[in-house]
């Protein structure tokens, strides 16, 4: 009798620990693109978990796993490619079916904590079968209408960049709201006014909430043979007071202030996101122009744009630089291309984030940086 209660003294005590050593699935995120949906899982380390693809559905199984009843709403995602989303739990193993659109190429990994987020990640990606490295680039429509030569090639190409998206929220407010979304609403915006002039055409690098790879968004703006490029941002610093709206310019070297410097480190920060890029001398775009002409002329030009777009952001708000500042941002280094970064405000300033969040204070920061581009153009 007493080895039998000691066994099943045991027996509690290993359920127990195993109990314990659970995987937590802390939360689910889903982010749609137009070349592929990625799924992020917040777990524990050393999560256990294999793919098994059928037709138009997969399977992720993850062992030994504890879902946490607030994620478990999280789960029932659909988008272009995600039908339905059903879960099986067999023991401690937790089954996802994904029903699909179409059979698509999965790729998976997981990424380590770091200072934005605080658990490991597991992250599942789904692609087209077909390449989809053009969707972001809009072909023109073929006309059985030829225009003059000089007409064809004189329209203005403005590549708009809305910063962040996706996993890579951006910097977040005092009342938590999130760059991402400030960003896009204005380069939206921006856009809008600019397809509404003659001569002028606009492209964004993102129309939605997901991440594009900051090399990636150089790629595109070659693509569309963009003329400028005009990256737009809300920054954040610890100190609540800080305001007004700044322009950098690309430098070669870094950050010519220690504010530029922390704020490139910031902005240049993508493999959290599962996306690595080359940040160095050997830089494939950087090396084809690193001692061309065109370079110093692009910087030249850059100067000149920044110059006019800070101009008129003075007539509608403070200025937190006064002059173009330079920083060693990737997504600058767009090759003969002249191209700025704006810094619309401090969404960490409270009267700031507010004013970020203002419909109509979103179009007067839109209306200062097209009037800016057309004064440059002039």
């Amino acid at each position: 009798m007493y080895r039998l209660i000691s066994l099943l003294i045991g027996l509690f005590f290993l359920n127990s620990a195993f109990a314990d050593n659970r995987t937590t699935l802390y939360d689910f995120r889903f982010w749609s693109s137009p070349e592929r949906t990625r799924i992020v899982i917040d777990v524990d380390q050393g999560v256990r978990f294999s793919i098994k693809q059928k037709s138009n559905q997969f399977t992720l199984s993850i062992r030994n796993a504890k879902l946490l009843k607030e994620t478990y709403k999280k789960l029932f995602y659909t988008d272009q490619r995600i039908n339905k989303t059903r879960v099986k739990r067999e023991d401690t193993t937790y089954q996802f079916k994904f029903k699909l659109q179409d059979q698509y190429l999965i790729k998976s990994y997981t990424l380590k904590p770091n200072d934005k987020y605080q658990h490991h990640r597991l992250v599942v990606d789904l692609y087209n079968q077909k390449n989809q490295a053009n969707t972001l680039v809009k072909k023109p429509k073929k006309t059985l209408i030829k225009k003059p030569i000089s007409k064809q090639y004189s329209q203005k190409i403005i590549l708009l960049d809305a910063g962040h998206g996706g996993e890579d929220s951006g910097a977040v407010g005092y009342k938590r709201s999130k760059e991402k979304r400030i960003t896009l609403r204005i380069a939206k915006k921006l856009a809008k006014k600019i397809n509404n002039t003659k001569g002028m055409k606009a492209f964004l690098t993102r129309r939605g909430d997901y991440y594009v790879g900051l090399t990636k968004r150089i790629r595109i703006a070659q693509a569309n043979k963009a003329s400028l490029f005009v990256s737009i941002h809300a920054d954040a610093v610890k100190s609540r007071h800080a305001k007004g709206a700044s322009v950098y310019t690309l430098s070669e070297r870094g950050g010519s202030t220690k504010f530029a410097r922390r704020l490139e480190n910031s902005q240049n920060t993508s493999d959290q996101f599962g996306v690595k890029q080359p940040r160095n001398s050997k830089d494939q775009y950087l090396n084809k122009i690193l001692w061309d002409l065109s370079r110093k002329d692009r910087d030249i030009q850059s100067q000149k744009l920044g110059a006019k777009i800070l101009k008129e952001m003075s007539k509608i708000g403070h200025l937190h630089k006064k002059k173009p500042q330079k920083a060693g941002f990737v997504v600058l280094k767009t090759p003969a291309i002249p191209s700025v970064l704006v810094e619309t405000a401090f969404i960490s300033n409270p009267e700031e984030e507010l004013r970020l969040n203002n419909n109509k204070e979103q179009d007067k920061i839109a209306n200062a940086i097209y009037q800016g581009i057309l004064n440059y153009y002039k």
